[in-house]
């Protein structure tokens, strides 16, 4: 699908570029139009989803400012005499601001624009209880991203787990996450370099240090300026675990943008209506992100705040990183996999129990070691001393060479990898026996 997007954009963009018109509002809405067009043609039919341009509102009657493209469900009301609708915020899937070229200029007007809207969510969701009625939102996929990042639960058997004011507040911004529109700015062309991308968005943080609207939840998911994109790690569907209490928040990527695109909305969309496997195609390739703000929350001398960092990287190693790599499982040791099978056949685990002390013991292996390795999987969080499965399913296997492998098989990735691999190795032989 990225690559279809990719076709039609390569063959309208030079028409709309080439346009003798100069009126800017007409220029506009020419790229705001075959904006429109590509959203159209990536989302699923039969879900009752359409692409409107207009306003969100709250049930206060709150606006944000004028927004170019709008993915939206349910229904909304249509301005007299216009092609515009006002749609309230909690039937927006996602907001795109569009721009001809996307530079430091532009940038700041629309990551401005955008944050109207994340205010209308800030008030709308943290002060209004009409939201909590919604079936669709569950907080089970923060709260399994939460401990995928942290290696923590923050809820479980018996309801909310008491956390520190640091963990509390990343586990809010990832809920809030969850439920809010995704925002993209969508700049049809840009800055010329990756680094000078990264700069203009250090610079533009750098002057609004201590400003309200810049915390972790105020950025768009997505900025793309030409063939490079700033991208937020927020678990739908980019996740990056802690470095050392920091989150590694917003990464760069000169990967296909039209794919991220997808990635964002077919996530949002896959769990509102669960499409499963039938969305993600074979899915083993993965982005490599370069991080560029990582951000963690801070609490001190009476105030509560984020505090931000900046990763500085020059052209040469940027452009020596590889844009994808090939997935992979977790490789993981004979007591993590019979750690691993305990929990998936809904056996309790803890770390305290006798009889697995024992065992590991006389393996020579430390309960502390098993444990830092099954949460490095992400597939396992911890409670105390409990280990608790957050996979949605767990696929387990051990290879034809011995070595055994875990991962997240929701969407038959690990199955599709595993087929890869022995289609690999008998094509392989077969080479051999021509030799």
């Amino acid at each position: 699908m990225a690559d279809l997007l990719s076709g039609i954009l390569r063959d309208e963009l030079p028409k709309l570029d080439s346009s003798p018109v100069k009126h800017a509002p007409t220029i506009g809405d020419m790229y705001e139009g075959l904006s429109s067009e590509l959203l159209n043609r990536a989302l699923p039919d039969g879900l009752g989803i359409q692409v409107v341009s207009g306003f969100a509102r709250d049930g206060r009657g709150r606006l944000s400012g004028q927004l170019d493209c709008m993915i939206v469900r349910g229904e909304g009301e249509r301005l007299p005499y216009t092609d515009s609708f006002v749609w309230h915020v909690k039937d927006i899937i996602a907001v795109i601001e569009v721009k001809k070229r996307l530079h430091s200029a532009e940038l700041r007007d629309a990551f401005a624009q955008l944050r109207t809207v994340s205010e209308i969510e800030h008030s709308y969701y943290q002060g209004d209880e009409e939201q909590l009625d919604d079936p669709d939102r569950s907080l089970a996929p923060s709260v399994r991203t939460f401990a995928e990042m942290t290696g923590l639960l923050a809820w479980d058997s018996e309801g909310p787990v008491a956390l520190p004011y640091e963990e509390e507040a990343l586990f809010h911004a990832l809920a809030l996450e969850q439920v809010s529109a995704i925002r993209v700015i969508l700049g049809m062309h840009g800055f010329k370099s990756e680094r000078a991308f990264r700069a203009s968005m250090i610079d533009y943080l750098e002057q609004n240090i201590g400003h309200a609207g810049f915390g972790p939840t105020y950025f768009p998911q997505l900025i793309i300026s030409g063939g490079y994109s700033l991208v937020k790690a927020n678990g739908r569907p980019f996740m990056a675990p802690l470095m050392n209490g920091w989150w590694p928040f917003y990464f760069s990527t000169p990967e296909n943008p039209l794919r991220l695109i997808l990635e964002f909305i077919w996530t949002r969309l896959d769990e509102m209506y669960g499409f499963g496997q039938q969305l993600w195609g074979e899915d083993l390739e993965t982005e490599v992100g370069r991080t560029l703000l990582s951000f963690r929350a801070v609490c001190g001398d009476g105030r509560k705040g984020w505090e931000v960092q900046a990763h500085q990287v020059d052209d040469e190693t940027l452009d020596g990183l590889p844009a994808t790599e090939q997935w992979s499982p977790e490789f993981i040791g004979l007591e993590e996999h019979v750690i691993l099978l305990m929990l998936c056949r809904g056996r309790e685990v803890r770390c305290d129990d006798p009889d697995i002390l024992s065992w590991l013991e006389s393996r020579g292996v430390a309960i502390d070691d098993v444990r830092g390795r099954l949460l490095e999987t992400r597939l396992v969080a911890s409670s105390g001393e409990r280990l608790k499965l957050i996979a949605k399913e767990c696929g387990l296997a051990m290879l034809p060479t011995g070595e055994y492998v875990a991962a997240e098989n929701s969407t038959g990735r690990l199955d599709r990898w595993i087929s890869r691999r022995i289609k690999g190795a008998r094509e392989d032989a077969s080479d051999e026996d021509l030799v």
